[in-house]
């Protein structure tokens, strides 16, 4: 469940990084939790039911002002699966 967080994280981390705007966009789908398999979508909102999840729901702001994954929210999602 950890290492799942932990990749769902890095994914999102990687996608924010390519992004070069003030407002987080996009979303991810979980195509594979197991073998940690993602799929950017350029516009959706999250559809848990659907397995996706809106990057800004995936995310918080941290002290520094700077938007990051939230891990909290990845293990959430976790349990979702494991």
């Amino acid at each position: 469940m950890q290492e799942f967080a932990e990749a769902l994280c890095q994914y999102v981390a990687r996608t924010l990084w390519a992004q070069d705007g003030e407002y987080i966009k996009g979303a991810v789908r979980i195509l594979d939790a197991r073998n940690h398999l993602f799929q950017e979508l350029p516009h959706q909102t999250t559809d848990e039911s659907a397995d996706i999840y809106a990057l800004s729901d995936l995310c918080h702001v941290n002290d520094n002002m700077q938007t990051e994954p939230d891990m909290n929210r990845a293990l959430g999602i976790a349990r979702n699966y494991f």
